[in-house]
């Protein structure tokens, strides 16, 4: 059955979505990989390069469907230039020939095959310095996804059910993150203590079954859930090597393939949104209002993060123009419809400072900092949910979707992000707004979630402590801007992952802790970190 599965997806998939598991086959053969294209002009026909086993520049270019003579002369230029152009890469040296491969997930009919034939004898007998064309189809695709598979395929009732809740969502809707995550712990990265290659077979085989796993959303091409999904798979991954003490040779790869899906999802998110005039999806008759408003937050607060990620990534990289203006003209659509809005308006926040908008930046935050003060007050009848509860969630009990209710009531009086922001008003020097609003705040019950080891953070559900504490009537200034800047004793593995934690954080916003937010609020702020001279309290 799960073979059969497998084969399906191959069938239906395009080459976009079988990339990632395909370079982990690759990598399972003893390859390096060096590149992998993000899809766009001037790649010179090569979607992937490689180094193998045996030294040889291998360089592969992948194609949708059956190839027949009508395709073959179509693409016939690209693969050209994928066996004339040598691989222009700092790790291959030009003056060798590299290996060439036409990888397709449908047929190459006999006639195509017998012209590749004819173009390989022709290069030799005439001498040319053309690299030979070999061809990779369906079936030993196929076969090779299979076979990396391993012992990791579902086998117990469960755990094929959960494979299929995956596989036969529907598409469209949210990522089931609960569910997905428990997939991913339980078929996949399961216990397997022992041997370090069973651990590392097993980060082996994630990429290839969730590549499949999520096939409903890669036909409905649900970009943002397939973010969602790869950001926990490459979280996930950081946790089980963490757990199993790996090299960084045992899982670093596959982390890479799976954070490049992250990448390359978003970066289709944000097309598809510049490309558009609003943020509906579907009849408009039914989409609008407060799902409407959840949408834009959404999309805005992904790509923002998108942005953030390449400004810090990228030397040179400059802000894209297009996005800040599609924020700037929405900026009245956003909505805090709960603490688990926060990481999303925090991006959107943090772009608009690296795009030199901090006014309008710092705006926004007194408006989340005394909105969430004035909408969780103490008795007050309807609190803003804590993170624990998403968007999803809240409009299935508003809809009556879920026999869940949620009683607003129960959030008054007590937040998780609060202290987030007056930790981020302090970096940012803002006296008098804690000032003026430090009484009301003061009786707020500030919560905190603690983990009892780092590497959980990157799980769904984790050992923890739920701290609180109110504020103290009065604050020294100078010890709270100390606070906000003191980063010792963060752990390796976040500062080492800032790139992953800040989308992590938009897949699961109640892993957004005082701790993270700071490590990622800290980047752009150039703060000197150390607390200034001002011992007076409010």
């Amino acid at each position: 059955m799960i073979e059969r599965a497998i084969e399906n997806w191959l069938i239906n998939t395009n080459e976009r979505n079988y990339q990632a598991p395909f370079c982990q086959v690759l990598l399972s053969q003893g390859h390096k990989i060096i590149y992998v294209s993000s899809h766009r002009p001037m790649e010179q026909g090569k979607d992937i390069i490689t180094i193998d086993k045996d030294g040889g520049c291998c360089a592969y270019q992948l194609k949708t469907g059956d190839i027949d003579l009508k395709k073959w002369r179509e693409i016939l230029g690209e693969v050209k230039e994928l066996m004339e152009l040598p691989v222009v890469h700092p790790s291959v040296d030009k003056s060798r020939l590299h290996k060439a491969f036409l990888v397709s997930n449908g047929e190459i009919t006999d006639e195509v095959r017998i012209q590749i034939d004819q173009i390989n004898e022709d290069n030799k007998r005439k001498d040319r310095k053309y690299s030979y064309l070999d061809v990779i189809n369906g079936k030993a695709l196929l076969r090779e996804f299979i076979g990396a598979q391993g012992e990791f395929i579902p086998k117990e009732l469960e755990d094929f059910d959960l494979f299929l809740k995956l596989f036969l969502a529907d598409g469209t809707d949210f990522l089931p993150k609960e569910k997905y995550f428990e997939f991913l712990n339980q078929v996949i990265f399961r216990d397997v203590r022992g041997q370090r290659a069973n651990a590392t077979n097993a980060i082996s085989s994630s990429i290839i079954m969730l590549a499949y796993a999520l096939h409903p959303y890669q036909v409905k091409e649900n970009s943002y859930a397939l973010f969602e999904a790869w950001v926990g798979l490459a979280g996930s991954i950081i946790r089980y090597a963490q757990k199993n003490s790996l090299r960084n040779e045992d899982w670093l790869d596959s982390y890479t393939l799976a954070f490049g899906e992250v990448i390359r999802n978003l970066s289709i998110l944000k097309e598809e949104i510049l490309q558009k005039e609003d943020f509906l999806e579907g009849d408009w008759r039914g989409d609008g209002g407060l799902v409407y408003r959840a949408r834009a937050t959404i999309v805005l607060g992904a790509v923002a993060a998108l942005e953030i990620h390449r400004f810090h990534s990228e030397k040179g990289y400059v802000t894209d123009e297009r996005v800040l203006k599609r924020i700037r003209e929405n900026m009245g659509l956003l909505w805090l419809w709960g603490e688990s809005a926060l990481p999303y308006l925090f991006s959107i926040i943090k772009y608009l400072e690296i795009s030199n908008e901090r006014v309008l930046a710092q705006s926004f935050l007194n408006g989340l900092f005394t909105g969430i003060i004035r909408e969780n007050a103490w008795g007050k009848e309807d609190g803003l949910p804590n993170p624990y509860y998403a968007i999803n969630d809240l409009f299935e009990a508003l809809f009556g979707i879920s026999t869940q209710t949620i009683e607003l009531k129960e959030f008054s009086g007590a937040s998780y992000m609060l202290w987030i922001l007056i930790l981020m008003q302090a970096r940012r020097n803002q006296r008098q707004i804690l000032q003026d609003n430090w009484q009301k705040l003061s009786r707020i019950n500030l919560h905190e979630f603690r983990i009892s080891n780092p590497e959980d953070l990157f799980s769904w559900r984790a050992e923890r402590i739920n701290h609180s504490e109110f504020p103290r009537q009065t604050q020294s200034w100078a010890e709270l801007q100390k606070e906000a800047v003191n980063f010792e004793g963060a752990p390796p593995l976040f500062t080492e992952r800032l790139d992953l934690l800040g989308f992590f954080i938009l897949a699961c916003p109640h892993r957004a802790t005082k701790l993270i937010v700071g490590l990622l609020d800290r980047l752009s702020l150039n703060l000197p970190f150390q607390a200034l001279r001002n011992p007076n309290p409010f």
